[in-house]
């Protein structure tokens, strides 16, 4: 017979792995998988000089093109952090057209606790065009009336106290 240690040892090893597994394959995309802030967004893209339209997370298509030039396979990284890539929509008024950006959050778990959020502008002019079209709409400017009921706004509002009409920063 074995040495009984050695047997108490393999087991809590297989349970701490399939504990590990669970934690990161299932639970951690489920409830803590990294998010992006609002404000991370809207900060960025008042840097670039446009208008916050939407964000979405990466369809697959999307994430086949690998834009962030991940390695294939397992890496450490992959181990020890969480990531969450996203497609940013902005409008510049001074070039009057949509931008496309697309977004790479990474979060390390504790102890590492670092977090890291990349951005990189859509170059590909296939895709602008698909963009614009998709998104040609009427752009009004309001700086300090309501466009639909006339009343005074403040320039942080993003709703009409008045009406009720959806104001985009």
């Amino acid at each position: 017979m074995e040495n009984p240690i050695y047997l108490i040892l393999i087991a809590i090893i297989i349970v701490l792995t399939i504990w590990f597994l669970i934690v990161k394959y299932f639970l951690y995309p489920l409830f803590f998988k990294p998010k992006i802030k609002t404000s991370e967004i809207v900060n960025f893209l008042n840097e670039k000089q446009c208008s916050f339209v939407e964000y979405k997370n990466l369809n697959k298509k999307e994430r086949e093109r690998n834009i962030f030039k991940h390695p294939k396979g397992l890496t450490f990284d992959s181990f020890v952090s969480g990531k969450s890539e996203y497609k940013i929509i902005g409008f510049s008024q001074n070039e009057n057209k949509h931008k496309i950006y697309w977004s790479e959050l990474q979060s390390w778990f504790p102890p590492f606790g670092k977090r890291v959020l990349n951005f990189i502008e859509e170059k590909d002019s296939e895709f602008l065009t698909e963009l614009q079209k998709e998104y040609n709409q009427e752009i009004i400017i309001v700086t300090d009336k309501c466009p639909a009921c006339k009343s005074g706004i403040l320039k942080n509002e993003t709703e009409c106290k008045n009406c009720g009409l959806n104001l985009v920063a």
